[in-house]
C-alpha cells in the first residue's frame, strides 16, 4: 500500500522533464498548489508554451543536461524516452538525495505516485489504487466529479480549446509515497492515538519505522531518513535545520511541514484522501470523510483492485501500447454478462457499485466481491484473448 500525503508546494521548486500532455497535467497540478515550476524539454504543448510566455513557469527549451535536477524539492520525469527518465531518477534521487521523485508509469523509479484528484476549490479528494488499477481510480474520480459538482485538475488550463492562465488555488499537492523499506522517524513526546495511527499506517506501507522521544534524538538518526513525523518544528530544526532533505509532518502545526496526512477512507489498496484548502475547514472535510466511509470501506473495492492487480502484468505483456491497455481495462470493468446471449455491450455500463451499492448485475466487480473468482478469471481471459487477436 502507498502512503497518502498532501504536500505543501507553496513556492517550492518543482522540475518537470518533458513537455507533452502528461507533463502538462503535472505542471497544472503543481501550479494549482503554488509550486515554482520549471520545465525542461525541446518541445511543449500549447498550454505549457503559453504558461512560459506569460511568465507563470520557466521553460528551458532543450534536452536535459547533467546537474539539471540539483536544488529542486520535487522532480517529475514525463518523457517518452526511457534513458532520459532513468537519468532523471538516478541523478535526482540517488545523487542529489531529492526525496520526491516520480517517473511517470515506472513505479520502481518513483518515490511517490501521482493521485487522481477532484476539487471544488475548497475540498480536495484524491484517489489511489496503489498502481494496481488506474481505470478504477478514474471511474471513482468521475463519480465524485458528478456527485460533488466538482472538477478534475485535468480540465484546467483551457477554455474553448484555447490556453488560459492557471491560478494558485492554495490547494495541497496530493501524492502517494512509496515507503517500502524506507526509513521513517517518529519523534513524539507522547504516544497519542494520532501518533499510533501514523505508526500503524507507516508499518502498513512497509516503512522501516524508528520511534524515539525527541530528547533521545541525535542528528545521525535523521541522516538517512526519508520522512519524519514530529510534534512541532523545533524538535527537528534544532538538530538538523529547516532545509534538511527529508520530508516532514508536524502534528501540532500541519501548515509548517512539507506535508500532512489527510483524512482517509481505506479498503485494501483503495485509498481515498479528503482534505481542504490550506488545512482549513477541517469539519467540512471530516463530514465528507464520514459520508464516504460507509459506501467505500469493506464493500469489495479492495478485493476488486487486488484482483485486477494480479492480472495486470499479464495484460500489460499481451497488449503492446498504453492505449490498447487502457481500452482493455475499460472494457473489462464495464462489461456486463447476459446469462442468455453471453458477452455483449450493455445499454449502460457496470456501475462498480458507485450509483447502486446493492447492484446485483452479472459483472466482474460483483463476481470478485462475492468470491466468484473462477467466473471473473474466465471473463478476463476471454476478453484478453479477443483483444490479443486484434493486436
Amino acid at each position: 500500500m502507498f502512503y497518502p500525503a498532501h504536500i505543501n508546494l507553496q513556492d517550492r521548486k518543482c522540475l518537470v522533464v518533458g513537455g507533452g500532455t502528461v507533463a502538462e497535467r503535472k505542471v497544472v497540478a503543481m501550479l494549482v498548489s503554488g509550486g515554482d515550476v520549471t520545465v525542461i524539454s525541446p518541445d511543449a504543448t500549447e498550454l505549457v508554451a503559453f504558461l512560459a510566455r506569460i511568465g507563470t513557469i520557466r521553460w528551458h527549451k532543450r534536452q536535459l543536461k547533467t546537474g539539471d535536477t540539483l536544488g529542486y524539492f520535487l522532480v517529475c520525469a514525463a518523457t517518452d524516452f526511457t534513458d532520459i527518465n532513468t537519468t532523471v531518477y538516478t541523478e535526482a534521487s540517488e545523487k542529489h538525495k531529492i526525496r520526491l521523485v516520480n517517473v511517470v508509469d515506472v513505479i520502481p523509479q518513483c518515490t511517490f505516485a501521482a493521485a487522481s484528484v477532484v476539487t471544488d476549490g475548497e475540498l480536495m479528494l484524491s484517489i489511489s489504487t496503489s498502481g494496481k488499477s488506474p481505470a478504477t481510480s478514474r471511474r471513482i474520480r468521475e463519480h465524485f466529479e458528478e456527485i460533488l459538482n466538482a472538477t478534475s485538475l485535468y480540465t484546467l488550463g483551457y477554455e474553448d480549446g484555447k490556453p488560459v492562465p492557471i491560478e494558485n488555488q492554495g490547494l495541497p499537492y496530493p501524492v502517494y509515497l512509496l515507503l517500502e523499506n524506507r526509513t521513517c522517524v517518529v519523534l513524539c513526546e507522547q504516544k497519542t492515538p494520532e501518533v499510533e495511527r501514523r505508526i500503524s499506517l507507516l508499518n502498513r506501507c512497509g516503512a522501516s519505522v524508528v520511534q524515539m522521544a525527541p530528547d533521545k534524538m541525535k542528528p545521525h538518526h535523521l541522516e538517512n531518513a526519508f520522512l519524519v513525523v514530529a510534534d512541532k518544528p523545533a524538535v527537528v530544526n534544532t538538530s538538523c535545520g529547516s532545509e534538511a532533505a527529508f520530508i516532514r509532518e508536524y502534528l501540532d502545526e500541519p501548515s509548517a511541514g512539507t506535508h500532512f496526512t489527510p483524512d482517509l477512507v481505506i479498503d485494501g489498496n483503495l485509498i481515498i484522501s479528503v482534505s481542504t484548502r490550506n488545512c482549513k475547514d477541517i469539519d467540512k472535510a471530516k463530514r465528507l470523510h464520514k459520508k464516504l466511509a460507509n459506501p467505500f470501506e469493506n464493500n469489495g473495492y479492495g478485493a476488486f483492485i487486488e484482483f485486477l492487480g494480479t492480472r495486470r502484468s499479464e495484460i500489460l505483456k499481451a497488449l503492446p501500447t498504453p492505449k490498447k491497455r487502457a481500452d482493455f481495462f475499460e472494457r473489462l470493468i464495464n462489461t456486463v454478462e447476459d446469462s442468455v446471449s453471453g458477452l455483449q455491450t450493455p445499454p449502460t455500463t457496470c456501475c462498480l457499485g458507485l450509483t447502486n451499492p446493492e447492484c446485483s448485475a452479472e459483472c466482474l466487480f460483483n463476481w470478485v466481491r462475492h468470491g466468484k473468482l473462477e467466473r471473473a478469471n474466465a471473463l478476463t481471459s476471454k476478453l484478453l484473448d479477443k483483444a490479443d487477436e486484434g493486436c
